[in-house]
């Protein structure tokens, strides 16, 4: 969307094809996570441009579609396309790949009892609660949880899951998260259980000391192995080694959060196969050559968050535009 964007300001026609019913992907459903200032989730850059790119002319937007074929040669390619059953086909001279990411399937890490346990959700199950009902409530009963636990790299760096990567992102979402929770409840304690913490931004820092000096926001290095269900209260056992005693323990919480990583999109890979795009060493899309007019962009490439996603598609642009002026 940003490079459609970047290369509309050029001169460029641009045409969006989209699988879903609207355009910005995952990024379109998050909420601000501002707490007492502006925490640069860039949830409101996303909307921004959702918006500009709609009121441009020069932008054709073709939603729930499909490519089918892509035939000819670089900088004469035929596309053929699926929308709602209706097969078409566009002369392009250059196509940019941006089919985004999934979050991890949180089921699969089994001992966490994710759809299992009520009280146990995803980062960004708590982030659709806080959009549509303006408010973080116990899903088995509704009242407000006072003891939150993040769990961080969830699916991510994670030889049994198969990931290895680190999703970059989810330390600062996850943090951005708290920020916002305690802002608007300070009773709430946190606990943010973390392998490391992956910095994200130049303001990063000292986002990140803030965080620290909240007395309720605990900081404890230590990956979960267990989440048990305390029947009575539907609270949440939750076991951990304790880096300071150096033993194992347990401690009780109203609700777990689980930081979640990224996975390449379902069907993106079945795509790129298609369209002859190699595949990285943790399953990402890899850089074509320039040289065939096919560029990809954003977190198919690799974990990253929205604000590097748009700087990478800004650069995408410039290679596309380098490219066709090499071919004029």
């Amino acid at each position: 969307m940003v490079a459609a964007l970047e290369l509309a300001r050029l001169g460029i026609p641009v045409t969006i094809i989209e699988k879903e019913a609207s355009l910005g992907g995952l990024a379109a459903s998050f909420c601000c996570k501002a707490s007492e200032a502006c925490n640069k989730c860039f949830a409101c850059v996303v909307d921004k441009r959702i918006r500009e790119v709609t009121e441009r002319n020069d932008i054709f937007i073709l939603t729930q579609t499909e490519l089918k074929e892509l035939t000819g040669v670089p900088g004469a390619y035929r596309a053929t396309v699926n929308n709602a059953g209706k097969i078409f086909s566009l002369n392009v001279s250059a196509l940019v790949v941006a089919v985004g990411i999934d979050p991890f399937d949180a089921a699969i890490k089994g001992e966490y009892g994710y759809g299992v346990l009520k009280n146990v959700v995803t980062a960004r199950d708590l982030e659709e609660m806080l959009r549509l009902r303006g408010g973080v409530l116990r899903p088995s009963d509704g009242s407000l949880p006072l003891k939150i636990a993040f769990f961080q790299c969830v699916g991510s760096r994670d030889q049994a899951a198969g990931n290895l990567y680190c999703s970059q992102a989810c330390c600062a979402y996850a943090l951005r998260l708290i920020r916002a929770i305690r802002h608007k409840y300070p009773e709430i304690n946190m606990a943010f259980l973390y392998m490391d913490i992956q910095p994200a931004g130049v303001d990063f820092s000292a986002f990140l000391s803030d965080c620290r000096q909240d007395v309720n926001i605990r900081f404890v290095r230590s990956i979960p192995s267990k989440v048990y269900h305390v029947p009575k209260t539907d609270s949440l056992r939750v076991r951990l080694a304790d880096p300071d005693q150096g033993e194992v323990r347990e401690e009780i919480f109203d609700m777990v959060v689980l930081s979640v990583g990224m996975v390449l999109k379902r069907g993106a890979r079945s795509l790129a196969e298609q369209l002859e795009i190699g595949f990285d060493e943790d399953g990402f899309l890899a850089e074509p050559r320039i040289a065939r007019g096919v560029f990809v962009t954003g977190a198919c490439t690799g974990p990253k968050d929205i604000d590097c996603s748009i700087t990478q598609a800004k650069s995408s642009a410039v290679q596309v535009y380098q490219f066709l002026l090499g071919r004029s």
